[in-house]
């Protein structure tokens, strides 16, 4: 009989790619392929699933795997949503130096951070053969 889901990955944040093209990084743990140790911070393949279904208790299936997610990390929500107001303010998309003219230091780090993981998503999609 296969197992529901063949590793956990806990402290996980979604990477987005593009349009529907996304991955998961976090903390994974009794791997039941033997691929990891417990413990390690990885980064998923692409996820099959919908953005809807990648919730905390849900089995998300990747290109390559089923992951049991949980306790997905948090701490940046806050920002992330500061970030989105500001954006949706603006009439066209900023440029760097605009997010600097604010002076305000957490909607710089979640611009920074939101461009950060979208290199990440694009490195993994390309490690993966993406086209």
């Amino acid at each position: 009989m296969q197992s529901e889901y063949d590793a956990v990955l806990s402290d996980w944040v979604i990477c987005e790619i593009s349009g529907e093209r996304r991955f998961l990084a976090g903390k994974v743990a009794h791997d039941r392929q033997g691929q990891f140790r417990d413990g390690a911070y990885i980064s998923t393949s692409l996820v099959v699933n919908s953005v809807g279904d990648i919730a905390d208790g849900n089995v998300v299936q990747t290109l390559n795997r089923r992951y049991l997610l949980t306790d997905r990390y948090r701490v940046d929500d806050e920002i992330f949503a500061k970030l989105d107001a500001w954006l949706a303010s603006r009439d066209k998309p900023p440029h760097l130096f605009d997010v600097i003219a604010t002076k305000d230091v957490e909607l710089i780090g979640a611009y920074v951070l939101r461009a950060f993981r979208a290199a990440t998503a694009e490195a993994v999609w390309r490690r993966d053969g993406g086209e």
